[in-house]
Parts: structure tokens; C-alpha cells; sequence
């Protein structure tokens, strides 16, 4: 039973610091006027790991990702617009260069940053638009970091065999 209370305790603990990381990448990302700090938010939740270990290996593979995909997007903007056919291009190119560089898994968080800085508010500046898209990524992987690595810091059980 005490390992039931244990596991229980480590469970709330990991939501509540999610659910703190949420709000307060969304309250930075305000204060630092950052236009969809909602990608704050959501890089906090996708690399928010059980333990500090955890989070820093999916805060590296989100950020390379990141930027690779807002370089690429914009790039693919400034030079072509956007054009479905130009956008499928710009995926498989991000796909490619992630895969060349060997970062592994990163092409997947790599190609939803150029979706979304090829499809949305495309009316801007393509630079500007990546620029911020990797900011507020950033921004949300430093407050999950941070928070990660308030106590209690969990420590799973599985992997310290």
C-alpha cells in the first residue's frame, strides 16, 4: 500500500508542476508580448519529462527541431510563398537535412514548424513569423526546465535498476 501512496504522490506532483509550467510559460510569453504564447505552453507540456533528464533531452530535440523548421519555412516563404506544392518541398527538405545531420526524431517537431509557419498568418514576414514561433518555443522549453527541476524532483523507479 505505501507503494501505491508513493507512486500516487510522484503522479500529483508531475501534474501539478505540468499544470504550473502551462501557466507560467503563458504569463511569460505575455509579459515578453509574444503574439501565439500558446506555443510556449504546448512546448512546455510536449518536453516536460518525469524527471529533470527527461525534459532536457526532449527540450534539445524540440529546439533543434524548431529551429531547423523555422529556418526552412521562412526560407521556403521568402524565396517561393506559399504554395501546397512548395510546402510539401520545404517538409521533405526539413526531413532530409534532420536525417543528414543525424538528429534522429527531430524532423517530426522540425515539420510542424513548417506548417505552421508556412500556413499560418503567412501575411507577415516569413523571418519575423519564424522568429517568434522559435521564441515562444524557447521560451516554453526554459519554464518547463525550470520547473522540472523544482523539488520533488521524481525519480523513476524503473530506470535506476
Amino acid at each position: 500500500m505505501e507503494i501505491v501512496k508513493e507512486a500516487a504522490g510522484r503522479h500529483i506532483a508531475h501534474a501539478v508542476k505540468i499544470g504550473i509550467a502551462g501557466v507560467a510559460s503563458i504569463i511569460a510569453a505575455k509579459l515578453l508580448k509574444l503574439p501565439q504564447g500558446y506555443w510556449a505552453a504546448i512546448s512546455a507540456f510536449v518536453v516536460m519529462g518525469s524527471d529533470v533528464g527527461a525534459t532536457v533531452a526532449a527540450s534539445r530535440d524540440r529546439l533543434i527541431g524548431t529551429a531547423i523548421g523555422a529556418a526552412l519555412g521562412a526560407a521556403f516563404v521568402a524565396l517561393w510563398g506559399v504554395h501546397l506544392l512548395w510546402f510539401g518541398v520545404a517538409v521533405a527538405a526539413t526531413v532530409l537535412v534532420c536525417e543528414s545531420l543525424g538528429l534522429g526524431q527531430s524532423y517530426r517537431l522540425a515539420c510542424v514548424t513548417v506548417a505552421i509557419v508556412m500556413l499560418i498568418n503567412t501575411a507577415g514576414s516569413p523571418w519575423k513569423s519564424a522568429t517568434y514561433r522559435f521564441l515562444e518555443v524557447a521560451l516554453g522549453i526554459v519554464v518547463a526546465l525550470m520547473i522540472s527541476a523544482l523539488p520533488p524532483k521524481s525519480v523513476d523507479k524503473r530506470q535506476s535498476v
